[in-house]
């Protein structure tokens, strides 16, 4: 793996640790709220229950950002693993001279190799269908 893309995971990986254990105290702290409005409410103490209300608001939309940025780490990781997989400039250019010179040597074209080959499937099912169609007739 590419040490820029193993560091870019690594920081990911640290990130996303933070954000699951905030989002594990908001998700603890959530419900002391909602009783903390529900008491004021019933006791009649409207300026508490509403000051609750405006906490239990704040932590609400805190937890649905936060799940939103794991969300995006989540696939930054996945592109960051998908990357890593993809060869580096080296191999695409070794492969490239590997196949110009194949075709220079003229012992085997891979594009017409590979056309012949497709040809060759096309008239298998194209032979497969004609005697599929002589065996319904008789």
């Amino acid at each position: 793996m590419d040490a820029v893309i193993r560091e870019e995971m690594t920081l990911l990986v640290q990130r996303e640790k933070k954000l699951e254990q905030e989002k594990q105290s908001l998700e603890n702290e959530l419900p002391t709220w909602q009783q903390r409005v529900r008491l004021a409410e019933e006791k009649g103490i409207s300026e508490l229950a509403d000051q609750a209300r405006e906490r239990f608001v704040q932590l609400r939309a805190r937890h649905k950002e936060v799940g939103f940025e794991l969300e995006v780490i989540a696939m930054d990781k996945s592109v960051l693993r998908r990357r890593s997989r993809q060869p580096s400039g080296q191999e695409v250019e070794r492969a490239e001279a590997l196949l110009e010179s194949f075709r220079q040597s003229g012992l085997v074209d891979p594009d017409e190799a590979a056309l012949e080959s497709e040809f060759r499937e096309l008239q298998k099912a194209e032979d497969l269908s004609k005697v599929d169609k002589g065996g319904d007739e008789g």
